[in-house]
């Protein structure tokens, strides 16, 4: 898949990849530790893959409620309120930059990423090589993804949804409806669309939420439009 050029020239794949050897080139460079949650990904002082994404100029999709995160830490957070066993698989829509998908496997579990965006494509693919079969990277719509096809029985979701209510809400229903080996998720969306989620399912939904923590809206680039709430999914 060729990269789409940035307005300085380069391509994402070569400008987060050139970070990337910064980080790795020094000898500060920290060791993974496979099956335990909280291992740094990257040197405390490195700059966040979002942060370098911004300066190369890349123009983020409205339509897919694009907002990249930028803190290794929280995705950590978020494995924490996952509660993923180990060598667990979870599905992540949306996969963006790669944070999330990679804090995934190195906790010991094996990560789905599905991301629509094929500018994207080549830099997560990049970005999860290194995991070689504990991570697989499909580039489409979820919704033309055959999902229990891929998935092993007790899957779990893990995605930071559009902030979009529409088009969340709308993978959400997918998602629980069609892959029916995804046993429960853990997703970030915005306060409105946690409020939306509860009116729409109602007493008598198919599917059981509760907020379980919260993200600011710092954490991503662009900086997310309304503060953020985590949600755990369960089917009723």
């Amino acid at each position: 898949m060729a990269a789409v050029p940035l307005s300085d020239g380069s391509d994402p794949v070569t400008a987060l990849s050139r970070c990337r050897f910064e980080r790795t080139s020094a000898p500060m460079q920290l060791p993974h530790a496979h099956g335990q949650a909280g291992v740094p990904l990257a040197v405390s002082d490195a700059p966040a893959d979002a942060d370098v994404l911004a300066r190369t100029g890349f123009a983020t999709r409205a339509d897919l409620g694009q907002h990249f995160l930028r803190s290794p830490e929280v995705a950590r957070r978020l494995l924490e309120c996952a509660e993923l066993p180990a060598g667990a698989q979870v599905l992540e829509v949306g996969a963006g930059l790669g944070t999330l998908s990679c804090a995934v496997v190195e906790a010991g579990c094996r990560i789905w990423a599905v991301e629509k965006d094929v500018r994207l494509g080549a830099l997560l693919l990049d970005k999860l090589r290194r995991f070689g079969p504990r991570a697989r990277v499909t580039i489409a719509d979820v919704r033309s993804v055959d999902l229990d096809g891929g998935l092993e029985l007790d899957s779990v979701l893990l995605a930071i949804l559009p902030f979009d209510w529409e088009l969340s809400s709308a993978l959400t229903e997918h998602i629980f409806a069609s892959a029916h080996r995804v046993v429960r998720g853990l997703v970030v969306v915005p306060s409105r669309t946690l409020d939306q989620y509860r009116a729409a399912e109602g007493e008598g939904g198919s599917l059981r939420l509760e907020e379980v923590d919260g993200i600011s809206r710092w954490e991503f680039w662009p900086k997310a439009p309304a503060p953020l709430r985590v949600v755990s999914i369960e089917r009723r």
